[in-house]
């Protein structure tokens, strides 16, 4: 089974999940880079209640490609990002370890796609995942769109079956979608996920469990997330 997504900035756990559970994941950056998207942005838990931490990038055509999207040459954003996390997360037992490698993420990458695939691979290997990864710019495929670029993609690897993200089902599940995977006999699922719940209450003020926030959240909340990742790959 393979997956196919953008490469997003400091995803949430669902994304390490969908990792986790296919035989290749392929980040999709051969495609449009979208403004104030998940490609740039994302969210964490600062004063108990939801706070964005953004990328800045340089000008560029609404036509750019994700792979791309150079990054902001001020340093500002940067500083603003760590400093954003430090208040945030600075009192967790794993701090460090998140902290130190989005510091020398941020300061290493000059180019968007770069910084958010090797923030990638950091937290695959914090959270003990293996699965190959590829990068669809570098699979030597023409310029195909949407469905036609899955399937080209999905034929590269040899993959009889795509997991897709169910935000893609607008688009699959239409007659001549379905009809292009079928002809080339490659079976779509739908990514199934049920977010877990973990404690979150490192300021101890209380306040109500927020899903969906970055993984970082994940990772700074729980004391050991490879053995929590564990479990929820066992429930799920």
């Amino acid at each position: 089974m393979i997956a196919i997504m953008q490469p997003t900035f400091l995803p949430w756990i669902g994304y390490f999940y969908m990792i986790a559970k296919v035989k290749y994941f392929v980040f999709l950056d051969n495609v449009q880079f979208e403004q104030r998207s998940w490609q740039s942005r994302n969210k964490i838990r600062l004063q108990e209640k939801e706070h964005f931490i953004s990328l800045s990038h340089q000008k560029t055509s609404q036509k750019t490609l994700i792979c791309d999207i150079k990054l902001s040459k001020d340093t500002k954003w940067k500083d603003k990002i760590l400093k954003t996390f430090y208040h945030a997360y600075s009192k967790s037992d794993n701090f460090n370890l998140i902290f130190d490698s989005l510091k020398y993420n941020l300061n290493k990458h000059e180019n968007l796609c770069e910084l958010n695939i090797s923030l990638i691979n950091a937290i695959c290997k914090i959270l003990e995942i293996n699965t190959p990864l590829f990068r669809s710019s570098m699979l030597d495929l023409s310029d195909l769109k949407r469905e036609n670029l899955l399937v080209a993609i999905c034929k590269k690897l040899d993959a009889k079956d795509y997991l897709s993200a169910n935000g893609s089902k607008i688009y699959l599940d239409k007659e001549e979608a379905k009809e292009l995977f079928k002809d080339n006999e490659i079976n779509i699922s739908y990514f199934d996920f049920t977010h877990p719940v973990y404690k979150q209450n490192l300021n101890k003020r209380g306040g109500g469990f927020i899903p969906y926030l970055s993984v970082v959240d994940f990772l700074c909340s729980v004391k050991d997330p490879r053995e929590e990742f564990k479990k929820i790959l066992q429930k799920n």
